[in-house]
């Protein structure tokens, strides 16, 4: 599996919004809540960056002003 530091260097555009989450049953879970997705370049030199991305979904978050924030889902 590749951290997410890795991931947003090799995979994810400069400038862009990412939303983080875990995966539970049945579904998924904002990693930080009250929606504060982060910038890629903020989340590759932050706190979760060694966390190792399981994948990207495409979540419909319609309750945020950043509904066009990338999903990436991480390991807890």
């Amino acid at each position: 599996m590749i951290t997410l530091k890795e991931f947003i260097e090799q995979f994810v555009e400069p400038n862009t919004l990412i939303r983080l989450w875990y995966k539970v049953k049945g579904g998924h879970k904002e990693v930080v809540p009250n929606d504060k997705p982060e910038m890629e370049h903020q989340l590759a030199k932050g706190k979760y960056a060694e966390r190792k991305v399981i994948g990207v979904t495409d979540i419909l978050y319609l309750k945020s002003p950043y509904i066009e924030a990338v999903n990436i889902v991480i390991k807890k």
